[in-house]
């Protein structure tokens, strides 16, 4: 099991048995992908040129606003997987980097790249599973139970998480097209966990999940949820939209209902799946996602103005 290149240059995790875990890849070229694109996506060459022009002339207007309109891979990542419709990408883009601006001390300051909370993937706490499900979703696994240590990992880390590991899942093209599926597994959940919740933390991650996030969440699913689950919940629940409540499904340990979701061949047997791949050693994500370090120092510096 070790980090290597493919003939792109890209970093890819070989988990040996003929399975790996990567995040960057070239646009999509296979037929399938394409015809998927355009008749979901209104995707097309020429759909593309126009949005991006579209896009830009709205940025551009955005004075305070400083993004790389140059980058095309940036302004895609919006616009596919919001099927190009130009006013939400751009809303979404003033969304991101409005929340960065109010809520910058305390959730992004020191929260910026993979490194900052490199104790949380070497914790094991974040899988990603290398089997894309039948419709080409991704699939990641957070574990927020018996290896969420409370005491060298705060919520304010945990938000990071979700900020930096969507924004890893948006670098490939199929994602951005195909979404992503994500199972929160609450196995060992205890007072210690709930205790760091708040209304604050609630609000200020769902607003980023519900308003910044262009991936398209295609389920998210609960599993080994106890009772005191439920009181975890209750902090919850008043910001999530209905959108979202309607994309979530609470299984506790009923794997047999998270496969009828989840195709079992993506699933380790230990979420009732068949995939017999490694398991991913927390370090080696870490070094992994840390290789990724300087695009988040990228993104970083881009914003508002805030000296006015």
């Amino acid at each position: 099991m070790s980090i290597k290149y493919n003939e792109k240059n890209f970093p890819y995790i070989d988990l040996g048995r003929g399975y790996i875990i990567y995040l960057e890849d070239d646009e999509y070229c296979e037929e399938r992908w394409l015809r998927k694109a355009e008749h979901e996506l209104n995707e097309t060459p020429e759909r593309k040129v126009v949005a991006l022009e579209q896009l830009r002339e709205l940025l551009r207007a955005e004075r305070k606003l400083t993004v790389p309109l140059d980058d095309e891979k940036f302004l895609l990542k919006f616009l596919r997987p919001l099927a190009y419709d130009v006013q939400k990408a751009f809303d979404c883009i003033k969304h991101t980097f409005s929340m960065k601006r109010n809520y910058g001390k305390d959730y992004y300051d020191g929260r910026i790249k993979p490194s900052h909370i490199r104790h949380i993937y070497d914790s094991g706490m974040v899988t990603f599973l290398p089997q894309r499900d039948d419709d080409g979703c991704g699939i990641c696994v957070t574990q927020l139970g018996h290896k969420w240590n409370t005491s060298k990992i705060s919520m304010y880390d945990v938000v990071a998480l979700f900020r930096i590991n969507i924004e890893a899942s948006l670098m490939d093209p199929l994602v951005q097209m195909n979404g992503i599926r994500i199972i929160f597994d609450f196995e060992g959940l205890s007072m210690s966990h709930v205790a760091q919740a708040s209304p604050k933390h609630a609000m200020v991650s769902l607003q980023w999940i519900q308003k910044c996030c262009p991936l398209q969440l295609k389920s998210i699913h609960i599993v080994n949820n106890s009772m005191l689950f439920n009181v975890l919940f209750t902090i919850f629940k008043p910001f999530i939209s209905k959108e979202l409540r309607d994309k979530m499904h609470f299984h506790n340990r009923d794997f047999s209902s998270l496969t009828k979701c989840i195709s079992a061949k993506c699933l380790p047997p230990a979420y009732g799946g068949t995939l017999d791949a490694p398991e991913c050693e927390g370090q080696l994500l870490g070094d992994f996602m840390q290789l990724y370090d300087k695009h988040y120092e990228a993104l970083d510096s881009f914003g508002y103005d805030e000296s006015t």
